[in-house]
């Protein structure tokens, strides 16, 4: 084996490796597409320098003898094409280099290229017939333009190194500007390294030293792929620390909105029933005018004489008295699951089975405990307002109805209150101004419901406003 085609024969597999890596990386990409054809590219270059040195007749020298400066011309325009996506594309077109447009450059450089590639392939003018050396083997013969061809390749290497500093210097991206520094010193120190071992010394001095240009290729391609390869790391990379940070801060953000949302429901909560409001903020309620027919439990109570009181008192007493009556029997509404569509005076009406509901009897069930609750409360209350010095006997009564209401959004398209109306509604309320103080009455359809479990006493058949025959009524008898 001739020694002097090892390099460019050790180079073959190598170079078409690097160029199924960087591809198998990101077929789509341009640039990758371009490293890759450049990695094969010179990879032939590698393998038909190698095999001239290896010919074994003058006739297969022949063969071998000009193509890799035809493959070359293939390479220095991927080369030219590289830079210029790496370094900007057509925003470095625009800038000047020796007084011309790199446009301009551009294309002058694809001119030579071409005219470069039909004289090697047509004439002798750069390379001339193979000649064979005892020691090395096989070697090019240079022609008379081969000097000028060396010239135009400095050229080449200095308008890519201007293109990729003014690259450098115009990136605003650190990452990019990193794989731009990386690619200028690779194309640097490899082409500069091609250019003497390849054309200087053999054309100059004779030395026989162009099979080691092969390893500059072979350097330049690795470096080329680990600048593409850093800068899709540390992409990733920053991608990611961002992410987390984003993650993190988007987190934070929905902490916040979540507290706030949980806030302005909590004070929305003071205006409406908390149950109408969770229906609400889960979407399952839409502030729209309708309602349904849902067979409910309604309930009603008020104060004894609570006119009087108010009459002989003072404004701020009261005011606080009755919110702090309120406050303890809204507690005991919604502790037992009744929704309050709203408090008139010392008034409050309950629904029971809407929003939700547990069942016409647990529903039943619940309005009744929760009035004994209130009544039981009512009496603290009594005796605490009396060791203040309040002598005004309060005692509160109750009516309880079961049946079926129109039950939803009431009011108006700019105002409305979730509520239920009805007949059955206006019988619960009868109820209740009917009933005797600190006493619970409820109809017929409440007492089939509870009767199994709370005990009640038969009032009577009663004469009731709005109802054409006596509404059967039950008086639930108190806890013992």
């Amino acid at each position: 084996m001739n020694p002097y085609a090892l390099p460019f024969l050790m180079s073959f597999v190598p170079l078409i490796l690097l160029g199924l890596a960087i591809i198998l990386q990101n077929p789509r990409n341009r640039l990758y597409q371009i490293v890759c054809a450049f990695c094969i590219g010179n990879a032939l270059v590698a393998g038909a320098g190698g095999m001239l040195h290896l010919a074994a007749s003058r006739e297969q020298a022949v063969f071998w003898n000009r193509l890799p400066y035809l493959l070359n011309c293939a390479t220095y325009w991927l080369f030219l094409q590289y830079t210029l996506i790496i370094s900007g594309g057509e925003a470095r077109m625009g800038e000047r280099f020796l007084f011309m447009p790199i446009r301009l450059h551009y294309w002058l450089t694809i001119g030579v290229l071409a005219l470069v590639f039909g004289l090697v392939g047509l004439s002798d003018l750069v390379v001339a017939a193979p000649v064979y050396n005892p020691v090395t083997g096989w070697e090019h013969g240079y022609g008379p333009l081969h000097r000028e061809i060396i010239f135009a390749n400095v050229y080449l290497l200095v308008l890519l190194l201007f293109i990729l500093q003014r690259g450098i210097k115009t990136s605003p991206d650190p990452i990019l500007r990193r794989a731009r520094i990386i690619a200028t010193a690779a194309i640097g120190v490899a082409q500069s390294w091609v250019i003497v071992t390849g054309l200087v010394l053999p054309d100059f001095f004779g030395v026989p030293t162009h099979s080691f240009a092969a390893i500059a290729w072979l350097v330049l391609c690795f470096l080329l792929i680990y600048g593409l390869m850093r800068q899709q790391w540390e992409t990733i990379h920053e991608f990611s620390a961002n992410l987390e940070e984003k993650v993190a801060m988007r987190t934070a953000e929905l902490a916040r909105a979540k507290s706030n949302l949980e806030e302005v429901q909590e004070q929305i909560s003071k205006y409406l029933d908390p149950h109408v409001v969770e229906k609400i903020f889960s979407g399952e309620l839409s502030a729209e005018l309708t309602s349904r027919r849902a067979r409910l439990t309604m309930f009603f109570s008020d104060i004894k004489d609570f006119t009087q009181f108010t009459d002989a008192s003072d404004p701020e007493e009261v005011a606080r008295l009755l919110n702090e009556y309120l406050g303890e029997m809204a507690t005991i509404v919604r502790r037992w699951g009744g929704t309050i569509p709203q408090f008139t005076g010392d008034s409050i009406y309950a629904i029971f089975g809407a929003p939700d509901s547990r069942g016409a009897r647990e529903d039943a069930l619940a309005a009744v405990r929760m009035a004994l609750e209130m009544q039981s409360h009512m009496q603290h209350l009594r005796r605490k307002w009396w060791n203040e010095g309040i002598q005004f006997p309060f005692q509160i009564r109750c009516g309880i109805h079961s049946g079926m209401a129109n039950v939803g959004n009431c009011g108006s398209e700019g105002f409305m209150e979730f509520s239920a109306i009805g007949l059955n509604v206006n019988l619960a309320s009868r109820l209740e101004h009917i009933c005797r103080p600190g006493q619970i009455y409820v109809s017929h359809a409440t007492w089939a419901l509870v009767k199994d479990e709370i005990p009640c006493e038969e009032v009577g058949a009663i004469e009731v406003k709005g109802f054409h025959y006596p509404i059967q009524v039950y008086r639930v008898m108190p806890r013992p």
